[in-house]
């Protein structure tokens, strides 16, 4: 038996939900025929069948976590000695929160693609955390404290939450001094922050929590920059959305003595040994922007 092709079979019809679907350039028959000699010499029963569609069984979806990485890790490998001498190639799938993507990962995405056009850059922009293995994600940027995890992590920087408004919106309401007073402005909320319409500032013993009332909540960043620009507001945003702006005034950032503890941002991956060139590569270019970009804020 071709056990690294049976594998192959299974991890690839779990990943289609079905054997018509599986591409290995091999007929469905041959597929099942490998899919039945893997489970036939486990002595475990890896998948429901039926007319429609392909499952995993507990003990399959067991399995599927555990050989899918040890595939991509034996890819890796071979990629490493077949092009030791060679550019990188093939996919890179990489998914990233929305607002920091747009200001800080396209600099590095276009660059990368520059210097390596054989890497196709799939890019997944979204603020809710992606299972890198069930999406077959190689890089994921986080923001926030991460969690014990078999991913490995590298830091690209670190950010702040910041207390800020427009010039006029503080002519015409006053300018807090207080974090109390907060509660009798109107807010924009952007719901990417865990804390919701509880904002917490300052660190350690001197932290200080307010409920606050939006006025508008939206799920961005960038978009609740905007309507701060707009007068809509105070809000409480990421360093980075924020940073131009307070530099040429459109904003001024309040209450700069209570500002929390930094925000770890970090580039994660699935634990391999060989961890593949375009990886390491699009990691390191990454770390190198951020810094020049000055993410990192106080």
């Amino acid at each position: 038996m071709d056990k690294i092709g049976c594998l192959r079979a299974f991890v690839n019809v779990v990943e289609a939900e079905s054997f018509s679907e599986a591409r290995l350039g091999v007929s469905k028959a041959q597929i099942s025929k490998q899919v039945g000699q893997l489970e036939a010499e486990l002595e475990v029963r890896l998948l429901h069948r039926t007319t429609r569609r392909v499952s995993t069984t507990s003990d399959g979806q067991a399995y599927f976590e555990q050989c899918h990485p040890l595939l991509g890790e034996l890819d890796a490998l071979d990629a490493a000695v077949r092009f030791n001498d060679a550019k990188p190639r093939g996919e890179l799938r990489v998914t990233a929160p929305i607002t920091f993507a747009e200001l800080y990962l396209m600099p590095v995405v276009s660059d990368f693609s520059r210097r390596y056009p054989e890497v196709s850059l799939i890019l997944d922009l979204t603020d809710h955390f992606v299972d890198l293995v069930e999406e077959r994600i190689d890089v994921a940027i986080r923001i926030g404290r991460l969690s014990e995890s078999s991913l490995v992590a590298r830091k690209l920087g670190s950010m702040s939450m910041w207390v800020c408004a427009a010039p006029d919106y503080l002519v015409a309401h006053g300018e807090p001094t207080r974090v109390a007073e907060l509660a009798h402005h109107a807010c924009v909320l952007d719901s990417n922050y865990p804390g919701g319409t509880r904002w917490t500032l300052g660190r350690g013993e001197n932290a200080v929590s307010i409920e606050v009332s939006p006025r508008i909540v939206v799920n961005s960043a960038r978009a609740a920059r905007t309507l701060l620009l707009a007068g809509h507001g105070i809000g409480y945003l990421p360093s980075f959305a924020v940073t131009d702006d307070l530099a040429q005034g459109r904003l001024k950032r309040l209450l700069p003595t209570c500002v929390p503890e930094p925000i770890g941002i970090f580039a994660l991956y699935l634990h391999r040994k060989h961890l593949s060139d375009k990886v390491r590569l699009f990691i390191d270019m990454a770390i190198e922007y951020c810094k020049d970009l000055s993410v990192v804020s106080s």
